[in-house]
């Protein structure tokens, strides 16, 4: 049965298990808080059934709406696939640990004043998708290109690499990743990305390769990195790479994202980069009158669970 996730604010629901792995993580890596992307990249896929992408994107506009006039500090950013199914992606961003908390807690103090935000999602969920994945990332910072100069907020397209690593072979995918670097590095690609080590939400060991990029065309970048690869040493590290490939992966996925800023809802510091854009996911209005009758009466789900820590 499809778990019930709650994406308004997008929260992976954490157990103890998963913190003292990500703070494992987060003490084998060079601290950079400050720079680049968040350190912890919480990732939930909405697989949407036929013909409900329309439904779905008026009634998760009408809940942002919400969560900003209520002035609940909870914040996503919402992207539409454009590749692969129909989907919808949903990323929450963290500095660390501590932030993480502090929006559950807001999450669950949100949810308790406002129950018909609860019943909203319930029904979002059980009239326009067919199945929900949670998915937790810890960014490794001895792996990527130009990785600190990623800045979500001007993001406008999302290329998303699941990849699924043999266990005991992660050293082998570490190794493609940075001769991938190496190649955008000599043809000056400008499309950056990170590696985020999956740490709950898939089989493991598993990563997430993340380019944000502000237009389709920074994909010309990644694919001239690909061609620097099998002309370099006359298609030998191209050749190695396959071979790594084969030893260390079992199967990836790649697939394209669109942000969609009426159903995002981000914070006015991470709106500044471009005000009118992310306008539409920082308004303060009230949900369409119909939407609001309609959701104040919406059918009852059973066993709906709070957040839990």
């Amino acid at each position: 049965m499809r778990s019930k996730i709650y994406l308004t604010a997008l929260i992976l629901l954490l157990c103890i298990p998963v913190f003292v792995r990500t703070t494992r993580a987060q003490e084998n890596s060079t601290d950079q808080a400050t720079a680049g992307p968040p350190k912890f990249l919480n990732m939930v896929h909405q697989e949407l059934k036929p013909g409900r992408s329309g439904a779905y994107a008026e009634m998760e506009t009408s809940i942002a709406r919400i969560y900003s006039r209520e002035n609940i500090p909870v914040f996503w950013v919402e992207l539409g696939s454009i590749t692969g199914p129909a989907e919808v992606l949903y990323l929450n961003l963290f500095d660390s640990s501590e932030e993480m908390a502090k929006a559950m807690d807001a999450l669950s103090t949100g949810l308790a004043a406002h129950p018909e935000l609860v019943q909203m999602r319930d029904r979002l969920l059980q009239e326009n998708t067919s199945n929900g994945t949670s998915v937790l990332g810890v960014r490794r910072d001895d792996m990527g290109y130009r990785a600190n100069t990623i800045d979500f907020s001007k993001m406008r397209v999302l290329r998303l690499s699941t990849v699924f690593a043999h266990p005991g072979y992660e050293r082998a995918f570490m190794e493609t990743e940075w001769s991938l670097s190496e190649a955008s590095n000599k043809v000056h690609a400008r499309s950056a990305w990170a590696v985020y080590e999956v740490v709950g939400g898939l089989p493991e060991p598993s990563f997430v390769i993340v380019t944000p990029m502000q237009s389709l065309q920074e994909i010309d970048g990644i694919f001239e990195a690909s061609e620097s690869v099998k002309t370099t040493e006359g298609g030998a590290l191209e050749q190695h790479l396959q071979e790594l490939a084969r030893i260390a992966y079992g199967t990836s996925d790649t697939r394209l994202f669109a942000v969609g800023p009426r159903m995002s809802r981000v914070s006015k510091k991470f709106a500044a980069s471009d005000a009118d854009f992310w306008a539409p996911a920082t308004l303060s209005t009230a949900p369409p009158a119909s939407a609001g009758k309609g959701d104040k009466t919406p059918p009852k789900s059973a066993g709906t669970p709070a957040p839990k820590p």
